[in-house]
């Protein structure tokens, strides 16, 4: 009896002390994996700084770094790096993409830019040589030499414009001249000048008649030398 009571005390004891030491254990891994817990808070806590490091030593490029890590470990302060990179290369991109795009509307507007520049250049020139075969170029040179103010250059390309075959680059050389005296205010001469219009055009009956439609043009030859800043010391 006494032999059972002892034996059937041991086994209680050891069953006791089985207990006790896997509970004791139980305990342990719980903290364990509680401290733990706390070390990967703070570890995602600090994956800024973390990644900013990384990238000191490895480049921007974290990727490759740390990426296998970062799926063992599923957080903390290398899960924190990669979602920095990551991140850091996502605002790259869009700003990569962003410069990109208005890089090439930048390009648009210079190519239409100079597409329009060049058809104003052309079509310029094209009035310019319709200019030239109606009124000959003598006087047309003579024209922009008056808006410029170069009177006596006007009035030698006038003269000029004078002894062409064309009988329309005639009477343009003679309306060049009356404006040209006209705007120096040279009323003796400006009025002969009306009296060979009169003759020479057959548009014109009267010298009245060719006074109007001369000062009408002086006044936009006036006007474009304001537009262009231009002032003449008569």
């Amino acid at each position: 009896m006494n032999s059972k009571c002892t034996t059937s005390k041991k086994r209680h004891t050891g069953y006791f002390r089985i207990t006790a030491f896997i509970f004791i254990c139980t305990f342990a891994i719980a903290t364990i994996m509680d401290a733990n817990a706390d070390e990967v808070g703070r570890g995602a806590a600090s994956g800024a700084a973390i990644g900013g490091f990384l990238g000191l030593v490895f480049g921007g490029d974290l990727g490759d770094v740390v990426e296998g890590a970062a799926i063992g470990a599923g957080a903390g302060a290398i899960g924190g790096a990669v979602s920095k990179s990551k991140r850091k290369k996502e605002e790259e991109r869009r700003a990569q993409q962003q410069r990109e795009q208005e890089q090439r509307r930048i390009q648009k507007e210079q190519k239409q830019q100079a597409a329009a520049a060049q058809k104003a250049t052309k079509d310029q020139q094209l009035e310019e040589q319709a200019l030239i075969r109606a009124i000959g170029e003598d006087n047309y040179r003579g024209l922009v030499a008056l808006v410029d103010c170069e009177h006596k250059r006007a009035e030698a390309l006038a003269n000029a414009g004078a002894t062409a075959s064309n009988p329309d680059h005639k009477l343009s050389s003679l309306w060049l001249k009356a404006l040209i005296a006209n705007d120096l205010k040279q009323k003796d001469r400006t009025a002969k000048l009306y009296q060979q219009i009169v003759t020479a055009d057959a548009d014109i009956d009267t010298v009245q008649q060719a006074s109007i439609e001369t000062d009408r043009v002086l006044m936009d030859v006036r006007k474009e030398r304001r537009d262009r800043g231009i002032a003449c010391k008569l």
